[in-house]
């Protein structure tokens, strides 16, 4: 992993170099489909400049309502697009933090090397060469999310919209290891008489992450779900960087 000293912590180049380096220095798990796991995904002093910068919760809205709700009617899941928009209503400092990561996990380079090393699974849902994954055309969606007591979601493979899932973990400390995303097996042909087989649940530590390249078909589906975040009484901080089709929403990179 690179070395950064705290003047070099918000030089583009130096972010850049990190990132890459993180994905590239992961091996990749091909079961139960391709995914990475990622520690120390960002520079030390970049991560706490973040954490101090997590917007007000008052800023976040519902993500699903219908979907993500307590018996009272209030929301589990709540979200903060790090749209230009959004990013204007924060303080100046907190705006220039989160703006610098949006340009940096935006960068074409980047996704280059995400989809690299998540190619076989892409390669084979899109039909294309594993040498030609890195060059598929998408779009991002950047979002902070807050997940909170009886937050859950049954494994589910992701829309097909997306190409990769990449939610990056962002808790002060180890004390919500056990919050991490499961990995999942179906045994059984149909939803309602197969079962789940938990294979492996990320461990939710400060500064790491994964990425799994989405699939839904005969070869490889991407399970993977939450159990409930039952008797919880912190926040679940995490960051999604999607790569879709398409998105509602722009980001300036």
């Amino acid at each position: 992993m690179l070395a950064f000293a705290s003047t070099s912590e918000m030089d583009p180049r130096a972010l850049h170099n990190h990132l890459v380096a993180t994905v590239r220095d992961t091996p990749l798990e091909r079961e139960p489909f391709c995914h990475i796991y990622m520690e120390g995904i960002l520079p030390t002093a970049l991560y706490a400049a973040m954490l101090r910068s997590l917007p007000p919760a008052a800023f976040y809205q519902p993500l699903n309502l219908r979907k993500w709700v307590r018996a009272d009617g209030t929301s589990t899941r709540d979200q903060f697009h790090l749209t230009a928009e959004n990013l204007g209503k924060l303080p100046k400092l907190s705006a220039s933090i989160w703006g610098q990561l949006v340009r940096a996990v935006t960068d074409v380079r980047y996704k280059r090397a995400v989809f690299s090393k998540l190619a076989p699974d892409l390669a084979d849902r899109f039909n294309v060469p594993v040498d030609q994954v890195p060059e598929l055309p998408c779009v991002n969606e950047i979002l902070l999310v807050r997940d909170t007591e009886d937050y859950v979601i049954k494994p589910h493979p992701d829309g097909l919209n997306k190409l990769v899932t990449m939610q990056l973990y962002l808790p002060a400390d180890a004390t919500q290891i056990d919050l991490g995303t499961s990995l999942f097996k179906r045994h059984g042909r149909f939803s309602f008489g197969g079962t789940f087989e938990e294979v492996k649940r990320f461990p939710f530590k400060p500064n790491s992450g994964y990425a799994f390249a989405v699939s839904d078909g005969p070869k490889r589906t991407s399970w993977h779900g939450r159990a409930r975040l039952s008797g919880f009484t912190g926040v679940r901080h995490t960051l999604m960087v999607l790569w879709q089709q398409v998105s509602p929403r722009t980001y300036k990179g």
